[in-house]
């Protein structure tokens, strides 16, 4: 009779546990829309940190990827005129080669492996962000690729391959609306990527996809606050906050990491 009060105790212990895992995630998806809304960047970095710390990344890295989709959908098909076609071209052939390569990390590392991967990617590209680096050479087609194979490296394993091409591109001589609807463009087929590749690598299950459907709503409140809130805020201080944060959650994911290495 105890043994039975315990596993039922147990049992009941996983599912709130569980249960307050996905609003914790609900709350962080929305304050990420906020955040999209308000500046365009940052969904995915601030939602894989942040999640990462109590939810497996191969199921964090897919998730993303889908709402990344769904949010950009209206805009890929509003903007597409105005992309740069030639640079995204390479851009995605590079990714489309690179992104199974970090799928397959995320498949082949421990939970742990790919946490501390994840904070360190994304701990080093919040640094270039804020350094206000820009690329200063020569850009060519192998500079298109090779920058693509980096982002899909990063996409795949961790779903912040937008980072280094949003830095890479606002270096390059594009108007804004050209830059803006590349990037949108490139987000949108960079994800359908990832979501690809995942499945074929058995990652994107039913019960994930019934799990991204239910992360809509709270993003797309979130990107509604912030698209409202992006006449009433400064953009330049926010992105800074946004950069700050991202530093302090991968830092904390990094020496989690590196303790959990350290402890064991």
């Amino acid at each position: 009779m105890f043994i039975s009060y315990t596993a039922g105790f147990t049992i009941v212990a996983g599912v709130v546990a569980m249960d307050y895992q996905w609003l914790l995630l609900g709350f962080i998806v929305a304050l990420a829309g906020v955040v999209r809304g308000c500046i365009g960047f940052g969904f995915s970095a601030l939602v894989v940190a942040s999640a990462a710390l109590f939810i497996p990344p191969a199921t964090i890295v897919p998730m993303v990827a889908i709402l990344e989709i769904v949010a950009s959908v209206h805009m890929a098909f509003s903007t597409w005129r105005q992309a740069a076609f030639r640079p995204l071209l390479y851009l995605l052939a590079g990714t489309a080669i690179a992104t199974p390569l970090g799928v397959y990390a995320l498949v082949l590392l421990s939970a742990a492996d790919i946490r501390l991967l994840l904070s360190g990617l994304i701990f080093i590209l919040s640094l270039l962000l804020l350094s206000g680096w820009q690329y200063r050479g020569v850009v060519t087609k192998s500079s298109y690729l090779s920058m693509g194979l980096f982002a899909g490296i990063c996409n795949g394993a961790s779903a912040v391959g937008g980072l280094p091409v949003a830095t890479f591109l606002a270096s390059v001589r594009l108007s804004m609306t050209q830059l803006r609807a590349t990037l949108v463009l490139f987000f949108f087929a960079a994800d359908l990527i990832l979501i690809l590749s995942a499945t074929a690598h058995g990652l994107l299950q039913q019960s994930l996809v019934i799990y991204s459907v239910m992360m809509v709503l709270p993003m797309a409140l979130g990107i509604q606050l912030g698209t409202v809130l992006f006449h009433k805020l400064n953009e330049k201080t926010l992105r800074l906050a946004v950069i700050a944060l991202l530093l302090l959650l991968s830092l904390t994911g990094l020496v989690r990491g590196l303790l959990g290495y350290l402890i064991s």
